[in-house]
Formats: structure tokens, C-alpha cells, sequence
């Protein structure tokens, strides 16, 4: 079955969902998590999720979120094997962040029918189908169906018909909302004297870890002029941060918060992260809405947004973004004295979006610039997570995590992961000496705690 195919399967699907959608636009998350456990039912049976069936799943995430980035991938799919390859990694991805520790029962049957018996209509035979179609054309995607295929379709059809009691679709709802990862995490603060040491303790940034700290005597400062009833500078304490991924703009975030709180410019000085799926919905007077609740969510906090320059596609395409962006900024003048708001990512792209807005560029003129971490940084980065989980490293397995870092670090490209790839290549290396210890029989502490050079990944 071909890409384009495909798509028009998952497009068929998104077409007969959307008047549910419409009629109650919360049901959307809950349609995303249960379709991506019948994606991963479907790929039990053949020991993988294809290629097409991520497709498929990437091209109905894209569309009932209403978002432009995973779009493009899914009509990019095609354009190269790397990216293909990066665009089925980042799908993958969502389909364990959802359904992680999850069971493999689904709710959406049981909301659907309780929703229909509350209001007198009929979704649920149509989305259960529409679903089970959708299955079903996965399955035979690869033009060959196997018992083990038809024994998945079996699990499928069972699970899409199984209703748990509900007092309400409201309770199903409520308990969905519990299970779905959050479109905003919120982070308590911390005391103001914690937040400057982390902020020390942190490994490279140095040009950040200046510019907090210029940051924070000055408005020190402006403190006690104000105390002392002189003339203060007016001050916006919104920001922009730009760079790579992996390079801390969240925890400088979450403690610039706490360094707000401790100065008294913030009552809480909580961090709420949210990005433009958070943000934005796909129904007229929806994305309001949205926005609203984060807002309060955040007042006396601050609000992060991440990988801000999604709210305005560089196609210019019309969306409900903009509609995003202008809520944002009338509510950044409502609570101008109890909201903080930081949106980051990739340099440039934040650099564009700012320019474009004339209101954007009036309110945020305070800039901080991430760089990627060195292949020195990055190794301490390394070590600095075998230290807090106790493991250590002969000077073999030393040298190899130096190498392996400074190699994947000269081939980088703009998606170069750093901290993040950090703790992906710890984890794995952790999985590699578990992987060795499990046939010895006597494992003393040292050997428990001691990483050597074969634990270590080979390739990047």
C-alpha cells in the first residue's frame, strides 16, 4: 500500500470522526490515546508497527490536533529515507509517551455510549467503525493478512466493543483526562537560594548562568529603589529563549521562576509548559479557550511555551494559531503585573517569529541564547548521572563515552539532541550491563555499581 493511500485512509477516518469532534471537542485526546493502542494491537501480531501504520497514526494525530509541524511530516514522508527514518522515530515516540503504563482497555467505547444516552445521538457505532475500518486497512497494508493479523483484528474488534459503567461521559471524560499526558506540566518553584545554586551547579551555560544572574541583581535592586520610594526602571520580565533541544532552556525557566518568586516579583513563581498543542484547537472559539485556561493556570507564574514558532506556520498558512497568539498577548497586557511568559526554540525560528508580530516584538525584548554542549560538557553531563544513580566507570568505559560523544558531536545537525541524548545513551548503557549482569550469579555491589567498556554502545 502506498504513502498516498495510506493518508487517504487516515484522512477517510479524521472526515467521520470530525463531527464528533465538533460536537465535543474534548473527546479528541481520548480518540488519540485509544487509537494508539489499536495501532500497537495491530503490530503485535507481526512483531513491529510499520512504516504505513505509523503513517497513518502520524496523519490522524496531525490533523485532529490541527498541527502544521507533524502535517508537513506526514506529507514529507516519503521525500528521503533520513526523513522517514527521524519522521517514524518521532511518531513512535508519541505513541509510547501515550500509552505508557497504560492498560490496553479502551474508554472511548464506554464514554460514547454513555455520551449517547445522555444526549439522544448516535457516535459511537459510527467512530467504533470508522476505527475498526482503519484497523482493518492497516492490517492488509502489506497486501499479506496472517492468522496472527486476523487473532489482532479479533482483539481489536473486542476491545472497541467492550463498555465499562459510567455515571456519567463526564466521569469517563474526568478519568481520561487523568490518563492523557497533560498539555500543560506544571513545576512548583523552589526557594530563591536553591534556585541560584542549581543554576551554579549546572553544568556549561555559562553565558546564561551570567545573564540570570545580571538579571536578578537588577531587579535586586530595582526592589529596594522601589522600598525606598525611588524612581524604579520599568522592567519586562517576559523572555525568549532560543536554541537547540537538550540544552536546558526548561530548567532555566523553572528556576528563573523561583528566582521571580524569591525577589518578590511573582506571588508563586510555579513554571506551566505547554507548546502549540496545548495552545491551539481545531473548532472555531476553541483555541480561546484554551489559551485562557493556561493562562490562569500560570498567573503569578510563568507561562513556557515550547517550540513557540509553531503558532505561526512559515507558510503563512491560516490557522488557529494566530488565534492563539493574539488571546496571548491580551492576556499578557491583562496580567501584566502577575504573568510571565517564556517562549523558546530553535534560534532562527524564534527569531522569525518574533519579528513577524509587531505585538510579539513590543512585549518581549529580553533574549537568552542556548548553545549546544561541547564534547567535554557533554561527558559531564554523562558522569554527573552515574554519580546520582551510583554507578561507576572504569577509565576504559571513560574514555569510550569521551569518544563516542565527540563523534556523534562533530556529525551533528540542528536536531543534535544533547542533554537529551546524554540520558538516552546512560540509558541504554545501563540496559547493556543489565543485559550482562543477568547471568552471573553473585553480584556484589561493586560489580553492580561498575559500568566497564563493553556496556558502553558501540555505535551512535
Amino acid at each position: 500500500m502506498s504513502s498516498r493511500v495510506v493518508k487517504k485512509e487516515a484522512n477517510h477516518l479524521y472526515k467521520a470522526l470530525l463531527p464528533l469532534l465538533m460536537a465535543e471537542s474534548r473527546i479528541a485526546d481520548l480518540i488519540l490515546l485509544d487509537l494508539a493502542k489499536i495501532v500497537q494491537v495491530c503490530g503485535r501480531s507481526k512483531g513491529e508497527i510499520s512504516s504505513n501504520e505509523l503513517l497513518a497514526y502520524l496523519t490522524v494525530y496531525a490533523l485532529i490536533k490541527q498541527d502544521p509541524e507533524k502535517l508537513n511530516a506526514a506529507i514529507n514522508w516519503e521525500v528521503s529515507a533520513e526523513n522517514r527514518l527521524q519522521y517514524q522515530k518521532t511518531t513512535l515516540q508519541i505513541l509510547l509517551s501515550l500509552t505508557e503504563k497504560q492498560p490496553d482497555q479502551l474508554m472511548l467505547p464506554s464514554v460514547l455510549n454513555q455520551f449517547d444516552q445522555e444526549k439522544g445521538t448516535n457516535y459511537l457505532d459510527t467512530a467504533v467503525n470508522a476505527i475498526y475500518k482503519f484497523a482493518q486497512v492497516m492490517t492488509k497494508a502489506d497486501g499479506n493478512v496472517t492468522l496472527s493479523e486476523i487473532d489482532s483484528l479479533a482483539i481489536a474488534w473486542k476491545l472497541l466493543h467492550t463498555y465499562q459503567p459510567l455515571a456519567s461521559y463526564e466521569q469517563g471524560l474526568t478519568q481520561s483526562a487523568i490518563a492523557f499526558p497533560n498539555a500543560a506540566k506544571i513545576d512548583p518553584p523552589q526557594s530563591y537560594e536553591a534556585a541560584l545554586e542549581e543554576l551554579n551547579d549546572l553544568i556549561g551555560l555559562d553565558n546564561i548562568k551570567e545573564a540570570v544572574r545580571t538579571l536578578a541583581n537588577f531587579l535586586k535592586v530595582q526592589k529596594i529603589r522601589q522600598e525606598r520610594g525611588m524612581a524604579t526602571t520599568p522592567v519586562s520580565l517576559h523572555a525568549v529563549f532560543g536554541g537547540p533541544p537538550g540544552t536546558g532552556k526548561t530548567t532555566v525557566a523553572r528556576l528563573v521562576g523561583s528566582i521571580y518568586k524569591g525577589l518578590e516579583f511573582l506571588q508563586k513563581g510555579q513554571l506551566v509548559e505547554t507548546d502549540r498543542a496545548g495552545m491551539v484547537a481545531g473548532y472555531i472559539g476553541q483555541t480561546a479557550t484554551k489559551v485562557d485556561e493556561l493562562v490562569k493556570t500560570a498567573l503569578d507564574g510563568v507561562l513556557f511555551i515550547d517550540e513557540a514558532y509553531a503558532l505561526s506556520p512559515a507558510d503563512g498558512g491560516s490557522d488557529f494559531g494566530q488565534e492563539a497568539i493574539d488571546v496571548l498577548l491580551k492576556r499578557m497586557e491583562d496580567y501584566r503585573d502577575r504573568l510571565v511568559v517564556i517562549v523558546a526554540g530553535y534560534t532562527d525560528e524564534m527569531s522569525n517569529f518574533i519579528e513577524s508580530n509587531p505585538g510579539l516584538k513590543s512585549r518581549f525584548n529580553r533574549y537568552f541564547y542556548f548553545s549546544d554542549y561541547t564534547p567535554e560538557e557533554l561527558t559531564a553531563i554523562f558522569n554527573k548521572l552515574c554519580a546520582k544513580s551510583h554507578f561507576t566507570l572504569t577509565p576504559e568505559a571513560q574514555t569510550q563515552i569521551y569518544t563516542l560523544l565527540e563523534q556523534l558531536y562533530l556529525n551533528r545537525d540542528r536536531t543534535f539532541g544533547n542533554a537529551r541524548l546524554v540520558r538516552n545513551l546512560f540509558e541504554k548503557t545501563i540496559e547493556r550491563q543489565a543485559n550482562r549482569l543477568a547471568v552471573l550469579s553473585a553480584l556484589p555491589d561493586e560489580v553492580l555499581t561498575t559500568l566497564l567498556l563493553e556496556d558502553i554502545p558501540t555505535q551512535p
